[in-house]
């Protein structure tokens, strides 16, 4: 099948069907009748991915290379990989995966996630793979005297079981002031506040045992391009911080409250205005990347797109309602745009308007620390609960 014959059918895939893979951080064991070994585990390409020639040895498993492709023959299964590109031809069915096949150091790498997800459920007679103990296993293997799994730890606050790590974004920095912020305090415009929540956001976050990336931690100008792509490999989402304002009209100073946004189409008149304000922050970077209209690679991303709009919205939805809960002004609810600052996101990601500086109320609340508290704590139980979430559907446990 031809580059192109894939590029239409993955176009044609409706969603992603594999989610976020979970697996362990450094390696997986892979035990048959052939033998027992550690395979190590690299992000380098930002999902996690593991050499062929240990697999090979290990399983009934073959691989050649073709111009532009990977294929592989499992137990007499032929799987065809369109090397770098996030899926997989399964005969003639497109199969979406977090990332894809690729050759560094003369050496093939294919994603663990086919391993440990799909061959599983494509063989499930054959083989089984135990995400807790990292353990991918023939099913008919005899059994091997191992030592029992630890019990499951959570984390006496949160419940949560692995470690987490949240990527926090303070909108703005350095040139760009971000809007005025009229009715803060004198000389504090939107790149003070956003870095003022933002702190207080990691505070309450690593207070309860998640991680995190700040994309900024001092008076610095990020681009926007450069923001997202850090919450990538260990990262599982991505928060980014930002204050509303409104253009000198009738009624412009009463308008407030919180609302929060994730990719995609701006629908309505309020969201087109949102977006043209955060993107304008595009006119202060000297090296901004130069982009062109490239069907392929849209196509590509495509594939992934899907499953990370779909958690991105649960994100959003769970952030605004506790978020909105601690705001003073009006609950805005979720809405979608086409911020650049998500449209780099490898993972779930949304944008936060925490207030309108053109509003005296939201102004002196997010301005001030006891608001910028209130804000993070909201915020931090959010995001909290979406990661219980996401660890009971992929680890199957209970999320309270």
């Amino acid at each position: 099948m031809t580059l192109a014959a894939v590029l239409v059918l993955a176009a044609s895939v409706g969603s992603v069907e594999a989610s976020h893979p979970t697996v362990p951080r450094t390696a997986v064991i892979v035990a048959t009748s052939r033998g027992e070994a550690a395979v190590a585990v690299t992000s380098e390409r930002g999902h996690p991915a593991v050499a062929i020639d240990p697999l090979v040895r290990l399983l009934p498993l073959k691989s050649a290379l073709e111009p532009g492709w990977a294929v592989l023959t499992f137990a007499g299964q032929s799987f065809r990989f369109l090397l770098d590109a996030p899926a997989f031809l399964d005969g003639t069915r497109v199969v979406p995966l977090w990332g894809g096949a690729y050759v560094a150091r003369d050496t093939l790498f294919v994603p663990l996630q086919w391993l440990t997800e799909y061959v599983p459920r494509r063989f499930r007679e054959g083989y089984r793979y135990d995400p807790l103990a990292g353990r991918f296993e023939e099913s008919g293997l005899a059994p091997v005297i191992r030592r029992p799994s630890p019990p499951v730890t959570r984390h006496p606050e949160t419940g949560l079981v692995q470690r987490r790590t949240v990527t926090v974004d303070a909108g703005h920095g350095g040139t760009d002031p971000g809007n005025p912020c009229v009715f803060c305090p004198p000389g504090v415009t939107e790149k003070h506040v956003t870095l003022g929540i933002a702190k207080q956001l990691r505070l309450e976050l690593e207070r309860r045992g998640v991680s995190v990336t700040m994309t900024r931690t001092s008076d610095t100008l990020i681009s926007l391009y450069d923001r997202a792509p850090l919450c990538t490999a260990d990262c599982d989402l991505f928060v980014s911080i930002h204050v509303d304002a409104l253009a000198r009209r009738r009624g412009y100073d009463q308008v407030s409250g919180i609302h929060t946004y994730f990719l995609g189409e701006a629908l309505t008149d309020d969201a087109r205005r949102v977006a043209a304000m955060e993107n304008d922050a595009l006119r202060y970077e000297s090296d901004r990347p130069v982009t062109g209209d490239d069907p392929a690679l849209f196509i590509l991303k495509h594939l992934q797109a899907n499953e990370i709009l779909r958690e991105s919205a649960l994100l959003a939805e769970l952030v605004q309602f506790r978020a909105a809960k601690a705001h003073p002004g009006q609950d805005r609810g979720i809405q979608q745009n086409r911020f650049v600052v998500l449209a780099t996101a490898r993972r779930p990601a949304v944008l936060v308007e925490t207030g309108f500086g053109t509003n005296r109320g939201d102004a002196q609340f997010i301005s001030s620390p006891a608001g910028q508290r209130a804000l993070a704590v909201a915020m931090a139980d959010g995001i909290v609960e979406y990661l219980r979430r996401y660890e009971a559907k992929t680890l199957g446990m209970d999320s309270r």
